[in-house]
């Protein structure tokens, strides 16, 4: 069924306002970054949770709502609800990125090769852009996608990552460096000479300018790119998938749950750690240039 695809920006102080006008049943969704999701069989409504004080982010797929939210709309499209519609043509590699805007664990950079074998292998699961699905989900379909799905990671650990933006580094250049590692790693492996796609966070431009000195490749750049990308919303699936498990690994560690993104309930929980910890185990496994370690070591 065909339906509009509106991307909001909802600010903080309307949010309760727009909360107050919805009728949609409330879903039950456990994903870190989802504050609510409310859904039935013709519209649906998920808002983000923001982890820089800015507006937050949400998706509504409907026409009922549309009066109500029209001043927080972004973008709008028509697309095919309850799948990825798929744009670019298989075969072809996509990647996509966790953790970047997560105070505690590692960065997860994973790259897929989707050709039609392989799609209709992975028609049984839904795939969808990972942060519209909740973290059981993605357990138990990424356990079966990394045995389906040619793939490659990189798995950055917050030492490394600290030593690189020590080093002069910024988010946006490391992002870009993991994406080209993984997309022409991938291709090699494959032996595959077509599109390498990931989603586009930055200009063409600065993209090069990021990763001058490395292995070129047919990189493109793609706005939308798990909406219009099969290959980039298998490879976010994928690393969601290898960032839970860091994350259990953390937990399992230090017997505890930490809680994902940066907001409030992260400072609190990082003071907490802080007390029961120290600041050693505190320090290697959080990035030191978010605002949440400013605040725990102003003079660091």
């Amino acid at each position: 069924m065909t339906m509009i695809e509106t991307k909001l920006e909802i600010p903080r102080h309307a949010l309760n306002h727009v909360l107050s006008k919805i009728n949609l049943p409330l879903h039950q969704n456990t994903g870190a970054y989802i504050l609510f999701h409310f859904r039935n069989n013709q519209e649906e409504l998920i808002i983000y949770d923001n982890t820089k004080n800015k507006p937050y982010k949400g998706i509504y797929r409907g026409d009922t709502y549309l009066t109500l939210l029209k001043s927080y709309i972004t973008s709008s499209n028509s697309v095919e609800s309850g799948t990825v519609a798929t744009k670019i043509p298989l075969p072809h590699i996509g990647s996509d990125e966790v953790g970047f805007g997560d105070f505690f664990g590692p960065l997860v950079v994973v790259s897929a090769y989707v050709d039609d074998t392989i799609a209709s292998k992975l028609a049984p699961y839904d795939i969808q852009d990972s942060k519209k699905m909740d973290d059981q989900k993605i357990r138990m379909m990424g356990a079966a996608l990394i045995n389906l799905v040619p793939h490659a990671k990189n798995i950055v650990l917050n030492p490394k990552y600290n030593e690189l933006i020590s080093a002069g580094y910024n988010m946006n250049k490391i992002k870009a460096m993991l994406h080209q590692n993984v997309l022409l790693t991938l291709a090699r492996k494959q032996n595959y000479s077509g599109g390498l796609y990931l989603d586009k966070f930055t200009s063409d431009k600065l993209y090069q300018t990021y990763i001058r000195g490395m292995t070129q490749g047919d990189v493109i750049l793609l706005a939308d790119g798990e909406r219009n990308s099969f290959a980039i919303a298998t490879a976010s699936v994928l690393a969601r998938y290898y960032f839970l498990l860091e994350m259990a690994a953390l937990n399992n560690r230090f017997h505890t749950t930490i809680p994902l993104g940066a907001g409030a309930i992260v400072d609190q929980f990082a003071r907490d750690f802080l007390k029961k910890n120290g600041p050693s185990n505190l320090r290697a496994i959080t990035k030191h240039n978010f605002r949440n370690f400013k605040d725990l070591f102003p003079d660091a």
